[in-house]
């Protein structure tokens, strides 16, 4: 598991710093466009401009204009990974819990209802009733992959909600709302 996480972290780290880098020449864009539209607004509009520096004009403007998906993508993947170890340890405890007080039946339990009167199984006829065993063992990770799969829905949803919540509107909205 160890060595899973080195791998990992290996094109996590250039991810980040690739999107250091990219995000770097983005702002540079931003900058140049606000200066380019800070000029334009205040020759054809000053008077919507009024009580607005050019400072936050600027903060504005990078607002409405810098994308904001590729560093929440970058953020939820870090999530996951980052979120694994927590996640398998909160699934250990969990069923070590049901064991303990009882609730989560035996695989020799399990396999017990699968026979039928003679002795075969229930749904695989030809294999021997031991085999139940061990395909009820393997059973056990579809519970840790269904909680895995929640733990990441629920990382997904979190950040979607989040990208969405604090998504700016038009230039002009935002100006707009500035100053009231």
């Amino acid at each position: 598991m160890v060595w899973f996480f080195v791998i990992i972290t290996i094109p996590l780290v250039a991810a980040a710093v690739f999107y250091w880098r990219w995000r770097c020449v983005i702002d540079a864009e931003v900058t140049e466009g606000a200066a380019i539209e800070w000029a334009h607004l205040q020759k054809t509009e000053p008077e919507f401009l009024a009580g607005i520096s050019e400072e936050k004009f600027r903060k504005i403007y990078a607002l409405v204009h810098t994308p904001r998906f590729p560093g929440y993508a970058l953020a939820m993947i870090t999530t996951f990974f980052v979120s694994l170890p927590v996640t398998f340890a909160v699934l250990a405890l969990v069923l070590l819990g049901v064991q303990a007080v009882g609730v989560a039946p035996e695989p020799v339990d399990v396999a017990n209802r699968l026979l039928l009167d003679g002795g075969k199984l229930m749904f695989f006829r030809s294999t021997p009733p031991e085999a139940a065993l061990y395909y009820i063992r393997d059973l056990a990770g579809f519970y840790y992959f269904f909680g895995v799969l929640a733990v990441w829905l629920g990382i997904v949803a979190f950040f979607m909600r989040r990208f969405h919540r604090r998504r700016p509107g038009y230039l002009r909205d935002e100006i707009i709302r500035t100053r009231e």
